[in-house]
């Protein structure tokens, strides 16, 4: 039983059904309270009979709402609707990795940037203990900002968590499953490395890595087979990428990268280095040079700089200035300037001058006053 598109339950306006499967309907809403569109999410028909689908769909409603991350879709409510089980989580307006591939192979730095995003997701839910087992490239959301949002929690389970499926039965999509979950032996984090892998070899060239007809052709594939160099089908890609990528699709745990973490630092170490607007932190010095400059409140403002390490560090003796409050006089300038400046020289010399006329008026004065007194007498 579903929901009829346009009706309105529970708070929830059904705006668009969006999947049906196995694992669950999934309905575009709009939470008329919260003025915001969401996912609401439903057991299938006749799921609710069916204990394991059940217990499968309680599990994902406890692992999803344990993780909180930018790069992961938010987990918002779970409750019943009408008698039925329902758990709503965040909508991400963008297209998925499976959609932008229909267009062609990505470029690879953006590839790497959305691989980076997603080993940054996984990195929170392994450290939570929990393994997502269902990642494919479908999985991930590219918003128009270009952020990965990961998805699809419907297979995940926590360490912790028993053992729902069948024995000899496969758990994943069948294209980006993990050899160890071909061969059905116990799972940890490193499956969800190879399936990113799977993920990256299909941003960069446009092709899946194993694409047999038939589904034991590629089980087998996953097992034994080696895909091409990533470079040899794109010949733009640097092979230090795909060396990257056929390091996290080994058929051995042990020899792929033991962590996202590791994973994620192998690209951005290699993205540094391809970037030609990026440079290498050895070449610029860890010292920096501040710089005042006055602020709105007649304080300083702090600016700092890196200098690079062939230069010499600017010297403070060279770049300090006294500030003053008044006019700089006569005598401190001569004494800054030096006395044998043309300046200095001219001042000297316009002393001398009014000094000579000073007298010379003396003197005038003096005979003045002298013939004077002589005619008054007489």
């Amino acid at each position: 039983m579903g929901f009829e598109v346009g009706r309105t339950v529970a708070g929830y306006e059904i705006v668009q059904a969006l999947e049906n499967s196995k694992l669950g309907v999934a309905y575009k809403v709009r939470n008329v309270f919260a003025q915001r569109f969401e996912i609401l999410k439903i057991l299938p028909k006749g799921g609710k009979d069916n204990e394991e689908q059940t217990a499968r769909f309680l599990r994902e409603i406890k692992v999803h709402a344990r993780l909180v991350h930018p790069n992961i879709v938010t987990f918002y409510n779970a409750r019943e609707i009408e008698g039925q089980l329902v758990m709503t989580t965040e909508y991400v307006p963008g297209i998925t990795v499976a959609e932008r591939l229909e267009s062609g192979p990505i470029v690879w730095q953006d590839a790497v940037k959305y691989a980076c995003q997603a080993l940054s997701a996984l990195e929170c839910a392994h450290g939570s203990g929990i393994i997502h087992r269902g990642l494919t490239a479908a999985s991930l959301v590219i918003t128009s900002k270009g952020l990965v949002r990961l998805s699809g929690f419907g297979l995940a389970k926590s360490t912790g968590d028993p053992q729902l499926t069948t024995v000899g039965t496969l758990v994943g999509a069948l294209c980006y499953i993990s050899p160890e979950q071909v061969k059905g032996i116990a799972l940890d984090g490193r499956c969800d490395i190879y399936s990113l892998g799977v993920v990256c070899y299909e941003m960069l060239t446009g092709k899946l890595p194993f694409e047999a007809k038939g589904q034991f052709e590629i089980m087998l594939a996953h097992v034994k087979a080696v895909p091409k160099h990533p470079s040899e089908l794109n010949g733009e890609i640097p092979c230090q990428v795909g060396d990257i990528v056929l390091k996290a699709l080994a058929k051995e745990p042990e020899q792929r990268f033991q962590s996202a973490q590791a994973f994620r630092q192998a690209l951005e170490q290699l993205g540094t280095e391809h970037n030609p607007n990026t440079t290498p932190a050895s070449a610029v010095a860890s010292r920096a040079v501040s710089v005042g400059a006055p602020a709105s409140d007649g304080g300083q403002t702090a600016f700092q700089f890196a200098m690079p390490a062939e230069e010499d560090p600017v010297q403070a003796s060279a770049v300090a200035f006294t500030p003053t409050s008044s006019p700089v006089g006569f005598n401190a300038l001569e004494a800054r300037v030096g006395p044998s400046s043309l300046f200095g020289d001219l001042l000297a010399s316009k002393e001398r001058i009014s000094l000579a006329a000073c007298i010379i008026t003396f003197i005038i004065g003096a005979i003045v006053l002298l013939a004077v007194l002589a005619v008054a007498k007489s």
